[in-house]
Protein backbone atom coordinates (compact mmCIF):
# COMPACT_ATOMS: atom_id res chain seq x y z
CA UNK A 1 0.00 0.00 0.00
CA UNK A 2 0.82 3.59 -0.44
CA UNK A 3 -0.41 6.57 -0.27
CA UNK A 4 -0.19 10.08 -2.25
CA UNK A 5 -2.34 13.15 -3.05
CA UNK A 6 -4.21 13.50 -6.42
CA UNK A 7 -5.14 16.37 -8.78
CA UNK A 8 -8.29 17.00 -6.48
CA UNK A 9 -6.09 16.71 -3.65
CA UNK A 10 -7.26 13.87 -2.19
CA UNK A 11 -5.32 11.03 -0.16
CA UNK A 12 -5.65 8.04 -2.31
CA UNK A 13 -4.58 4.82 -1.17
CA UNK A 14 -3.07 2.23 -3.70
CA UNK A 15 -3.52 -1.43 -2.63
CA UNK A 16 -1.42 -3.94 -4.57
CA UNK A 17 -1.99 -7.86 -3.30
CA UNK A 18 0.80 -10.51 -4.46
CA UNK A 19 -0.48 -14.11 -4.69
CA UNK A 20 1.39 -17.53 -4.74
CA UNK A 21 -0.70 -20.04 -6.00
CA UNK A 22 0.59 -23.88 -5.42
CA UNK A 23 -0.62 -26.64 -7.81
CA UNK A 24 0.56 -29.85 -7.80
CA UNK A 25 0.72 -30.43 -11.23
CA UNK A 26 1.40 -26.87 -12.26
CA UNK A 27 4.25 -26.16 -9.38
CA UNK A 28 4.05 -22.71 -7.42
CA UNK A 29 3.45 -19.27 -9.60
CA UNK A 30 3.21 -15.78 -8.61
CA UNK A 31 1.34 -12.61 -9.42
CA UNK A 32 0.24 -9.19 -8.61
CA UNK A 33 -3.01 -7.71 -8.97
CA UNK A 34 -3.42 -4.12 -8.08
CA UNK A 35 -7.15 -4.01 -6.34
CA UNK A 36 -8.11 -0.38 -6.98
CA UNK A 37 -7.61 3.04 -4.95
CA UNK A 38 -9.22 4.48 -1.73
CA UNK A 39 -10.13 7.42 -0.68
CA UNK A 40 -8.64 8.24 2.86
CA UNK A 41 -9.53 10.78 5.03
CA UNK A 42 -7.41 9.18 8.14
CA UNK A 43 -4.03 8.92 7.37
CA UNK A 44 -2.64 7.46 10.58
CA UNK A 45 -2.09 4.24 11.19
CA UNK A 46 -5.53 3.65 12.34
CA UNK A 47 -7.27 5.18 9.78
CA UNK A 48 -5.11 3.38 6.79
CA UNK A 49 -5.38 0.26 8.61
CA UNK A 50 -9.39 0.30 8.80
CA UNK A 51 -10.02 1.22 5.18
CA UNK A 52 -7.57 -1.10 4.16
CA UNK A 53 -9.22 -4.01 6.03
CA UNK A 54 -12.73 -2.69 4.77
CA UNK A 55 -11.60 -3.30 1.51
CA UNK A 56 -9.96 -6.56 2.01
CA UNK A 57 -13.85 -7.75 3.35
CA UNK A 58 -15.67 -6.13 0.19
CA UNK A 59 -13.05 -8.33 -1.95
CA UNK A 60 -14.38 -11.20 0.50
CA UNK A 61 -10.74 -11.40 1.29
CA UNK A 62 -9.27 -12.71 5.21
CA UNK A 63 -6.05 -11.26 6.31
CA UNK A 64 -5.56 -14.92 8.05
CA UNK A 65 -4.09 -15.87 4.41
CA UNK A 66 -1.80 -13.17 4.39
CA UNK A 67 2.01 -14.13 4.89
CA UNK A 68 3.40 -11.10 4.16
CA UNK A 69 3.51 -6.92 4.26
CA UNK A 70 5.82 -4.59 2.13
CA UNK A 71 5.44 -0.98 2.65
CA UNK A 72 7.32 2.40 2.43
CA UNK A 73 9.28 3.48 5.61
CA UNK A 74 6.73 5.68 6.68
CA UNK A 75 5.77 6.70 10.40
CA UNK A 76 1.83 5.48 9.89
CA UNK A 77 2.81 2.55 7.84
CA UNK A 78 5.87 0.68 9.44
CA UNK A 79 5.70 2.22 12.84
CA UNK A 80 6.53 -0.53 15.29
CA UNK A 81 3.62 0.54 17.96
CA UNK A 82 0.74 1.89 15.93
CA UNK A 83 1.52 1.36 12.27
CA UNK A 84 -0.05 -0.58 10.04
CA UNK A 85 2.37 -3.47 9.77
CA UNK A 86 2.08 -3.30 13.59
CA UNK A 87 -1.73 -3.71 13.37
CA UNK A 88 -1.99 -6.31 10.70
CA UNK A 89 0.71 -8.27 12.97
CA UNK A 90 -1.19 -8.44 15.69
CA UNK A 91 -4.27 -9.32 13.55
CA UNK A 92 -2.05 -12.12 12.01
CA UNK A 93 1.51 -13.00 13.65
CA UNK A 94 1.92 -14.83 9.81
CA UNK A 95 1.95 -11.40 7.84
CA UNK A 96 5.35 -10.52 8.85
CA UNK A 97 6.85 -7.17 7.49
CA UNK A 98 9.40 -6.38 5.09
CA UNK A 99 10.24 -2.59 4.59
CA UNK A 100 11.09 -1.50 0.30
CA UNK A 101 14.76 -1.73 0.16
CA UNK A 102 15.40 1.03 -2.01
CA UNK A 103 13.32 3.79 -0.13
CA UNK A 104 14.77 2.26 3.28
CA UNK A 105 18.32 3.10 1.48
CA UNK A 106 17.24 6.66 0.58
CA UNK A 107 16.15 6.97 3.96
CA UNK A 108 20.09 6.28 4.76
CA UNK A 109 21.27 8.66 2.65
CA UNK A 110 18.89 11.68 3.83
CA UNK A 111 19.74 10.83 7.65
CA UNK A 112 23.73 10.99 6.95
CA UNK A 113 23.01 14.31 4.71
CA UNK A 114 21.35 15.96 7.66
CA UNK A 115 24.32 14.61 10.29
CA UNK A 116 26.47 17.88 9.81
CA UNK A 117 26.26 21.37 8.73
CA UNK A 118 28.85 20.65 6.69
CA UNK A 119 26.91 18.31 4.49
CA UNK A 120 23.73 20.67 5.02
CA UNK A 121 26.05 23.28 3.42
CA UNK A 122 27.29 21.28 0.72
CA UNK A 123 23.74 20.12 -0.61
CA UNK A 124 22.59 24.02 -0.11
CA UNK A 125 25.44 24.99 -2.38
CA UNK A 126 24.66 22.27 -5.04
CA UNK A 127 21.03 23.92 -5.16
CA UNK A 128 22.13 26.87 -5.18
CA UNK A 129 24.52 26.63 -8.53
CA UNK A 130 21.62 24.60 -10.18
CA UNK A 131 18.74 27.34 -9.60
CA UNK A 132 21.44 30.22 -10.62
CA UNK A 133 22.05 28.78 -14.35
CA UNK A 134 18.42 26.94 -14.68
CA UNK A 135 16.97 30.43 -13.90
CA UNK A 136 18.07 32.07 -17.23
CA UNK A 137 18.54 30.55 -20.92
CA UNK A 138 21.46 33.11 -21.06
CA UNK A 139 22.96 31.62 -18.00
CA UNK A 140 22.36 27.76 -18.99
CA UNK A 141 23.52 28.75 -22.68
CA UNK A 142 27.17 30.00 -20.70
CA UNK A 143 26.62 26.64 -18.87
CA UNK A 144 26.39 24.27 -21.38
CA UNK A 145 29.13 26.15 -23.47
CA UNK A 146 31.70 25.56 -20.73
CA UNK A 147 30.57 21.64 -19.39
CA UNK A 148 30.58 19.52 -22.31
CA UNK A 149 29.75 16.22 -20.87
CA UNK A 150 28.01 16.48 -17.76
CA UNK A 151 25.27 19.24 -16.53
CA UNK A 152 24.56 20.26 -13.42
CA UNK A 153 21.33 18.83 -11.91
CA UNK A 154 18.02 19.76 -9.19
CA UNK A 155 18.37 17.68 -6.53
CA UNK A 156 15.56 15.15 -5.61
CA UNK A 157 13.85 15.63 -2.39
CA UNK A 158 12.79 11.79 -2.30
CA UNK A 159 15.06 10.10 -4.16
CA UNK A 160 17.98 10.61 -1.92
CA UNK A 161 20.74 8.17 -4.21
CA UNK A 162 19.73 9.84 -7.66
CA UNK A 163 21.44 12.99 -5.78
CA UNK A 164 24.48 11.13 -7.12
CA UNK A 165 23.84 13.01 -10.44
CA UNK A 166 24.55 16.03 -8.52
CA UNK A 167 27.80 15.38 -7.20
CA UNK A 168 29.13 13.81 -10.09
CA UNK A 169 28.65 16.99 -12.76
CA UNK A 170 31.16 18.41 -9.78
CA UNK A 171 33.20 15.57 -8.93
CA UNK A 172 34.61 15.57 -12.58
CA UNK A 173 34.16 18.89 -13.83
CA UNK A 174 34.84 21.33 -11.09
CA UNK A 175 37.14 23.34 -13.83
CA UNK A 176 34.58 23.93 -16.02
CA UNK A 177 32.29 24.97 -13.87
CA UNK A 178 34.25 27.72 -12.20
CA UNK A 179 34.92 28.84 -15.63
CA UNK A 180 31.20 28.50 -16.29
CA UNK A 181 30.87 30.98 -13.21
CA UNK A 182 33.89 33.68 -14.28
CA UNK A 183 32.22 33.76 -17.33
CA UNK A 184 28.33 34.19 -15.84
CA UNK A 185 30.13 36.82 -13.35
CA UNK A 186 31.65 38.77 -16.29
CA UNK A 187 28.10 38.54 -18.49
CA UNK A 188 26.14 39.88 -15.25
CA UNK A 189 28.80 42.04 -14.58
CA UNK A 190 27.95 43.80 -18.30
CA UNK A 191 23.96 43.49 -17.36
CA UNK A 192 24.95 45.44 -14.18
CA UNK A 193 23.06 42.15 -12.17
CA UNK A 194 24.19 42.70 -8.77
CA UNK A 195 22.35 39.81 -7.32
CA UNK A 196 23.94 37.55 -10.13
CA UNK A 197 27.15 38.46 -9.76
CA UNK A 198 26.95 38.41 -6.15
CA UNK A 199 25.83 34.92 -5.87
CA UNK A 200 27.99 33.41 -8.83
CA UNK A 201 30.96 34.92 -7.01
CA UNK A 202 29.73 33.58 -3.46
CA UNK A 203 29.36 30.32 -5.69
CA UNK A 204 33.01 30.22 -7.32
CA UNK A 205 34.58 31.24 -4.08
CA UNK A 206 33.57 28.60 -2.11
CA UNK A 207 33.85 26.12 -4.91
CA UNK A 208 37.62 26.83 -4.96
CA UNK A 209 38.16 25.68 -1.28
CA UNK A 210 40.01 22.73 -0.09
CA UNK A 211 37.24 21.71 2.24
CA UNK A 212 34.74 21.54 -0.81
CA UNK A 213 36.50 19.87 -3.35
CA UNK A 214 37.29 17.08 -0.28
CA UNK A 215 33.47 16.52 0.62
CA UNK A 216 32.49 16.43 -3.34
CA UNK A 217 35.04 13.40 -3.56
CA UNK A 218 33.75 12.21 -0.12
CA UNK A 219 30.05 12.01 -0.75
CA UNK A 220 30.43 11.08 -4.20
CA UNK A 221 31.97 7.86 -3.48
CA UNK A 222 29.36 7.41 -0.63
CA UNK A 223 26.73 8.07 -3.14
CA UNK A 224 27.82 5.84 -5.73
CA UNK A 225 28.06 2.75 -3.89
CA UNK A 226 24.61 3.24 -2.64
CA UNK A 227 22.81 4.00 -5.45
CA UNK A 228 24.67 1.09 -7.59
CA UNK A 229 22.71 -1.15 -4.68
CA UNK A 230 19.84 0.67 -4.78
CA UNK A 231 19.40 0.53 -8.85
CA UNK A 232 20.06 -3.59 -8.45
CA UNK A 233 17.19 -3.76 -5.66
CA UNK A 234 14.21 -2.40 -8.17
CA UNK A 235 14.83 -5.39 -10.24
CA UNK A 236 12.07 -7.66 -9.88
CA UNK A 237 14.04 -10.82 -9.83
CA UNK A 238 16.04 -9.24 -6.58
CA UNK A 239 15.26 -11.91 -3.57
CA UNK A 240 15.71 -11.24 -0.41
CA UNK A 241 18.80 -13.06 -0.32
CA UNK A 242 20.34 -10.35 -2.24
CA UNK A 243 18.82 -7.57 -0.42
CA UNK A 244 20.65 -8.78 2.48
CA UNK A 245 24.06 -9.93 0.76
CA UNK A 246 23.94 -6.14 -1.11
CA UNK A 247 23.38 -4.15 1.94
CA UNK A 248 26.02 -6.27 4.26
CA UNK A 249 28.09 -5.16 1.31
CA UNK A 250 27.65 -1.17 1.68
CA UNK A 251 28.06 -1.52 5.35
CA UNK A 252 31.30 -3.68 5.05
CA UNK A 253 32.35 -0.23 2.55
CA UNK A 254 31.32 1.83 4.58
CA UNK A 255 33.05 0.96 7.84
CA UNK A 256 36.63 0.29 5.95
CA UNK A 257 35.95 3.70 4.57
CA UNK A 258 35.45 4.99 7.85
CA UNK A 259 39.51 4.14 8.17
CA UNK A 260 40.79 4.66 5.20
CA UNK A 261 38.53 6.71 2.88
CA UNK A 262 39.82 10.16 4.27
CA UNK A 263 43.37 9.38 2.85
CA UNK A 264 42.37 8.12 -0.34
CA UNK A 265 39.64 11.36 -0.77
CA UNK A 266 42.17 13.32 -0.32
CA UNK A 267 45.02 11.79 -3.38
CA UNK A 268 41.88 12.62 -5.24
CA UNK A 269 40.56 15.81 -4.20
CA UNK A 270 44.75 16.71 -4.43
CA UNK A 271 44.36 16.30 -8.42
CA UNK A 272 41.30 18.95 -8.76
CA UNK A 273 43.01 21.11 -6.66
CA UNK A 274 46.45 21.07 -8.90
CA UNK A 275 44.17 21.69 -12.03
CA UNK A 276 42.38 24.71 -9.81
CA UNK A 277 45.41 26.31 -8.64
CA UNK A 278 43.80 25.62 -5.12
CA UNK A 279 45.93 25.77 -1.99
CA UNK A 280 45.75 22.94 -0.24
CA UNK A 281 45.06 24.45 3.18
CA UNK A 282 42.40 24.18 6.37
CA UNK A 283 41.03 27.67 7.30
CA UNK A 284 41.44 28.81 10.67
CA UNK A 285 39.21 27.15 13.33
CA UNK A 286 38.41 29.56 16.22
CA UNK A 287 39.01 27.26 19.66
CA UNK A 288 36.69 27.18 22.45
CA UNK A 289 37.48 27.85 25.71
CA UNK A 290 35.63 26.69 28.63
CA UNK A 291 35.56 29.66 31.00
CA UNK A 292 36.82 28.90 34.60
CA UNK A 293 34.63 29.29 37.89
CA UNK A 294 37.25 28.75 40.09
CA UNK A 295 41.14 29.73 40.51
CA UNK A 296 42.36 26.75 40.96
CA UNK A 297 40.95 24.94 37.96
CA UNK A 298 43.52 24.01 35.51
CA UNK A 299 43.33 25.14 31.82
CA UNK A 300 42.17 23.13 28.56
CA UNK A 301 45.05 22.41 26.34
CA UNK A 302 42.96 20.63 23.77
CA UNK A 303 43.23 22.19 20.88
CA UNK A 304 42.32 21.16 17.62
CA UNK A 305 42.81 21.40 14.19
CA UNK A 306 40.76 22.69 11.23
CA UNK A 307 41.65 18.76 9.16
CA UNK A 308 40.54 17.31 13.02
CA UNK A 309 37.38 19.22 12.94
CA UNK A 310 36.49 18.38 9.37
CA UNK A 311 37.51 14.67 10.26
CA UNK A 312 35.57 14.70 13.68
CA UNK A 313 32.21 16.87 12.49
CA UNK A 314 31.79 15.91 9.11
CA UNK A 315 33.79 12.94 7.63
CA UNK A 316 32.96 10.46 10.59
CA UNK A 317 29.72 11.50 11.48
CA UNK A 318 28.63 10.96 7.92
CA UNK A 319 29.88 7.52 7.44
CA UNK A 320 29.04 6.81 11.55
CA UNK A 321 25.53 8.03 10.29
CA UNK A 322 25.08 5.72 7.46
CA UNK A 323 26.56 2.87 9.06
CA UNK A 324 24.31 2.76 12.12
CA UNK A 325 20.83 3.59 9.85
CA UNK A 326 21.55 0.88 7.80
CA UNK A 327 21.58 -1.47 10.91
CA UNK A 328 18.27 -0.25 12.09
CA UNK A 329 16.07 0.17 8.91
CA UNK A 330 17.01 -3.23 7.97
CA UNK A 331 16.78 -4.98 11.35
CA UNK A 332 13.25 -6.51 10.56
CA UNK A 333 14.96 -7.78 7.11
CA UNK A 334 17.55 -10.28 9.57
CA UNK A 335 14.96 -11.49 11.62
CA UNK A 336 12.74 -12.32 8.13
CA UNK A 337 16.23 -13.81 6.97
CA UNK A 338 17.07 -16.21 10.22
CA UNK A 339 13.21 -17.16 10.16
CA UNK A 340 13.44 -18.26 6.11
CA UNK A 341 16.79 -17.77 5.54
CA UNK A 342 17.50 -21.70 4.84
CA UNK A 343 15.43 -22.23 2.01
CA UNK A 344 16.60 -19.30 -0.09
CA UNK A 345 19.13 -21.05 -2.09
CA UNK A 346 20.35 -25.08 -2.62
CA UNK A 347 23.82 -23.77 -0.74
CA UNK A 348 21.49 -22.59 2.23
CA UNK A 349 19.66 -25.98 2.31
CA UNK A 350 23.49 -27.51 1.83
CA UNK A 351 24.71 -25.60 4.50
CA UNK A 352 22.20 -25.61 7.08
CA UNK A 353 21.92 -30.13 6.81
CA UNK A 354 25.94 -30.36 6.99
CA UNK A 355 25.70 -28.15 10.42
CA UNK A 356 23.08 -30.25 11.47
CA UNK A 357 20.71 -27.09 11.70
CA UNK A 358 17.76 -28.29 9.38
CA UNK A 359 15.50 -30.03 11.65
CA UNK A 360 16.04 -27.02 14.16
CA UNK A 361 15.30 -24.56 11.14
CA UNK A 362 12.03 -25.92 10.16
CA UNK A 363 10.53 -26.47 13.61
CA UNK A 364 11.25 -22.64 14.35
CA UNK A 365 9.61 -22.23 11.02
CA UNK A 366 6.64 -24.75 12.29
CA UNK A 367 6.29 -23.01 15.57
CA UNK A 368 6.21 -19.80 14.17
CA UNK A 369 3.58 -20.42 11.15
CA UNK A 370 1.48 -23.10 12.80
CA UNK A 371 0.23 -24.56 8.84
CA UNK A 372 3.61 -26.02 8.68
CA UNK A 373 4.79 -29.86 9.63
CA UNK A 374 8.26 -29.37 10.14
CA UNK A 375 8.90 -33.05 9.50
CA UNK A 376 7.61 -33.18 5.87
CA UNK A 377 9.60 -29.77 5.21
CA UNK A 378 13.05 -31.30 6.48
CA UNK A 379 12.02 -34.17 3.69
CA UNK A 380 11.08 -31.73 1.13
CA UNK A 381 14.52 -30.09 1.60
CA UNK A 382 16.15 -33.17 1.19
CA UNK A 383 14.55 -34.23 -1.84
CA UNK A 384 15.01 -30.67 -3.53
CA UNK A 385 19.06 -30.77 -2.63
CA UNK A 386 19.17 -33.96 -4.00
CA UNK A 387 17.53 -33.11 -7.37
CA UNK A 388 19.62 -30.01 -7.88
CA UNK A 389 22.53 -32.46 -7.03
CA UNK A 390 21.64 -34.83 -9.55
CA UNK A 391 20.68 -31.84 -12.43
CA UNK A 392 23.98 -30.41 -11.83
CA UNK A 393 25.52 -33.99 -12.52
CA UNK A 394 23.54 -34.24 -15.37
CA UNK A 395 24.65 -30.69 -17.49
CA UNK A 396 28.35 -31.36 -16.35
CA UNK A 397 28.53 -34.64 -18.05
CA UNK A 398 26.04 -33.82 -21.13
CA UNK A 399 28.65 -30.68 -21.42
CA UNK A 400 31.99 -33.44 -20.97
CA UNK A 401 30.46 -35.47 -23.91
CA UNK A 402 29.68 -32.32 -26.05
CA UNK A 403 33.67 -31.77 -25.64
CA UNK A 404 34.43 -35.31 -26.76
CA UNK A 405 32.37 -34.62 -29.28
CA UNK A 406 34.04 -31.58 -30.77
CA UNK A 407 37.56 -33.39 -30.08
CA UNK A 408 36.86 -36.31 -32.20
CA UNK A 409 35.17 -34.41 -35.18
CA UNK A 410 38.44 -32.05 -35.01
CA UNK A 411 40.99 -34.83 -34.92
CA UNK A 412 38.73 -36.91 -38.09
CA UNK A 413 39.02 -33.59 -40.09
CA UNK A 414 42.67 -33.49 -39.35
CA UNK A 415 43.51 -36.92 -40.25
CA UNK A 416 41.75 -36.53 -43.26
CA UNK A 417 43.69 -33.10 -44.28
Amino acid sequence: MDCTPDLSHQEQLSVVLRVVNGESSKGVSISEHFVGFLNVLDTTGKGLCESFLGHLETLGLDIANCRGQSYDNGSNMQGKKQGVQKRVLDMNNKALSVPCGSHTLNLVVGDAAKSSMTSISFFGLLQRLYTLFSSSVNRWAILTEHVKNLTVKVLSTTRWECRVDSVKAVRYQLPELVNALSALIEYATEKRDADVVSTAASICKEMQTWPFILCTIVWYNVLFQINKVSKMLQSPQVSIETLRRETRGVTEFLEEYREKGLTSAQTDAREIAEKLKVEMTWPEVRQRRAARQFEYEGKEQTESTAEEHFKRDFFLVLVDTAVVTIKERFSQMESFHELYGFLYTIDEMRSSEQKGKLDECCQRLELKMHDIDAEDLVLEVKGAKRKAHCLRNWRRNRLSTCYYCCYYCYYCYYQLH
